[in-house]
């Protein structure tokens, strides 16, 4: 008897035992944790951009193609999956089972939910509500995204040619010609075809577009994403207008995708955004249509980030590539970039498919805005004026060579330093080639870090950031080797007179490889002492319009150009696409320059 109620006591105390709350183990910060970030401590500081935002756990339509395998039992591949070669991720996945083994019932029943639900998009905008007041009453988003168990949502990306056969890594598209090089050599045959080389150009600074059939939510993210640009970048999108040829067609054409870099003919060239392209997928899409591939396709990523090969779904695994041929500007490896894969994407079995060494709790796969490395990306490539500069010479065309890294403006050192990497810089900031090189702070000596040393180039790179050189902040200089360049002008005054006083005629500036003259449409006085300064005059005393100094026969390339006056050159002035307008050469603007 005794026995007995000893035993039911027991129980009793046994049943009344509140159920231990969940420590955490979820891929990111715990919200009471002081964890800096992986990739540098400065991104705290960088309160405008908000990056410490948890990854995508969904992929926002990036874990794309076509309907998902089903998934095995999620106990057998427990067991199956617990490898000794793989210790990362073993560390990883084991701290998540210990602590979510009282909610196995529940994922269990939120798997059998989804097998029987076509509504992909209500789940992944909305399923996860009712669920996040149950768990621990955590009381941010952040922490209710990281903690749940992930589940890839299938998403039917059809795509433009309704085969799903043109997109690679999820939502790069292809071009037919593409699409069956792919089908026949490989990854490897197309990223060195010509085909595949020559579809990936620049957009002008002005990049028009149209949007059509896209639902409203999706319009909201876009109009998001555009404006993140607009802040943070020399981008400007704009609306298409009639002369305009070469712009982008935002699409709702099944799941998230764009092309990689500006095709040859983009009359129009397509990005889709279908439902659950949301938040910052949009940033994605374009970041793609400008030239970027995903941050760990990368071809040093594997000192970054491991592939869980064994994870992935079959017939996925190529999505996980590595680019031996991808540019990354010099730029560290950014785990917080846009531009990366989440810890989830393409898994069969719920695990990891992709884990950061050697710290596999860093976040990756966030969709909220682009990080910092992702704008200094954009603007290498785009916006020359935010990466380098000259310092100290007549006018915007020569001076100390001056690059922007680390928040902060530092200088080149001379070691090295000749005519390749001269003119790598001035074709770099648009002028037409370098004239002169030089060593010894011919310019004075600069006062912020030494950014770069030993820079080699060959002289066809398209930025010395491609160039190679030392690590980037490493050096064994002093201020007194910093170098110099005169370039070649980029802006010249024809048809009128020159004296080291006065300058006066039709305007030419040479704009993407090309000279050309500048229609007099809006063109007004700080237009024109943006000019003058590139021509080393101190300001401008008088703009034409009507060809006063003849009509031009080179191209039109400028029109509607709109200078604030503080610009360094002209080419950085909003204006509509080089090349595109609605003018005729009787509309060639004139200048006059004055040195007093």
């Amino acid at each position: 008897m005794i026995r007995l109620a000893l035993l039911v006591l027991l129980l009793a105390t046994a049943n009344c035992s509140p159920t231990s709350k969940r420590s955490w183990s979820g891929p990111g910060p715990d919200k009471n944790d002081d964890h800096p970030p992986a990739v540098k401590p400065e991104d705290k500081e960088e309160s405008n951009l908000e990056l410490g935002k948890p990854e995508d756990n969904e992929e926002s339509n990036l874990d794309l193609g076509e309907d998902e395998e089903k998934k095995d039992d999620l106990d057998d591949d427990k067991k199956d999956d617990l490898d000794d070669d793989k210790k990362d991720e073993l560390d990883f996945d084991d701290n998540h089972d210990k602590n979510t083994d009282n909610q196995e019932a529940d994922h269990e029943d939120k798997d059998e939910d989804d097998k029987n639900s076509n509504k992909d998009e209500d789940y992944k905008n909305s399923g996860n509500k009712n669920e996040d007041d149950e768990k621990d009453n955590f009381k941010t988003e952040l922490v209710a995204e990281l903690t749940e168990e992930v589940t890839q949502v299938p998403a039917n990306l059809s795509g433009e040619y309704s085969s799903g056969k043109d997109i690679v890594e999820g939502d790069i598209k292809m071009t037919p010609e593409q699409a069956a090089l792919f089908k026949r050599d490989g990854w490897d045959g197309l990223v060195n075809s010509e085909a595949w080389l020559r579809g990936h150009g620049k957009w002008s600074r002005t990049i028009p577009y149209t949007i059509s059939g896209v639902a409203t939510s999706e319009r909201n993210a876009l109009t998001n994403s555009i404006r993140m640009f607009h802040q943070h970048t020399c981008l400007r999108f704009t609306p298409k207008r009639s002369y305009n040829y070469d712009y982008i067609q935002f699409v709702s054409s099944g799941g998230c995708w764009s092309y990689i870099g500006k095709l040859r003919n983009a009359r129009p060239q397509r990005i889709s955004l279908s439902s659950g392209c949301s938040r910052a997928v949009p940033a994605h899409e374009i970041m793609h249509a400008l030239g970027r591939y995903h941050e760990q396709s990368r071809a040093d990523r594997d000192r970054y980030v491991r592939i869980i090969t064994r994870n992935i779904r079959s017939g996925y695994a190529r999505n996980f590539n590595r680019h031996t041929n991808s540019d990354s500007q010099s730029l560290p490896y950014d785990y917080l970039s846009l531009m990366h894969y989440g810890r989830y994407a393409f898994s069969k079995n719920r695990r990891c498919t992709i884990v950061p060494i050697p710290d596999a709790s860093v976040t990756i796969g966030q969709r909220d805005r682009m990080s910092m490395y992702d704008i200094h990306h954009v603007n290498i490539r785009y916006c020359p004026e935010r990466a380098l500069r000259l310092v100290g010479g007549r006018g915007s065309y020569e001076g100390r060579v001056e690059v922007y890294w680390d928040e902060r403006w530092g200088t080149v050192c001379d070691d090295y330093f000749g005519h390749n990497d001269g003119r790598v810089i001035c074709k770099y900031l648009g002028f037409p080639d370098v004239a002169a090189t030089y060593h010894r702070a011919r310019f004075g000596q600069g006062s912020g870090p030494i950014v770069m040393d030993d820079l080699r180039c060959a002289g066809n790179e398209y930025s010395p950031f491609a160039c190679p050189m030392r690590t980037i902040g490493t050096h064994n200089c002093g201020h007194y080797e910093d170098a110099s360049v005169t370039c070649q002008k980029n802006v010249r005054l024809v048809g009128g007179r020159i004296t080291s006083r006065c300058a006066v005629g039709r305007l030419e500036v040479y704009a993407e490889g090309r000279w050309g003259t500048v229609c007099d449409d809006y063109f007004d006085i700080n237009d024109a002492h943006v000019v003058c300064r590139q021509l080393g005059y101190r300001r401008a005393s008088c703009v034409y319009p009507r060809a006063r100094y003849g009509q031009g026969t080179l191209p039109i390339l400028m029109d509607d150009v709109q200078c604030t006056g503080r610009e360094a050159q002209i080419t950085h002035c909003r204006s509509t696409p080089i090349g595109e307008h609605n003018c005729r050469h009787y509309e060639d603007v004139s200048v006059r320059c004055l040195n007093y």
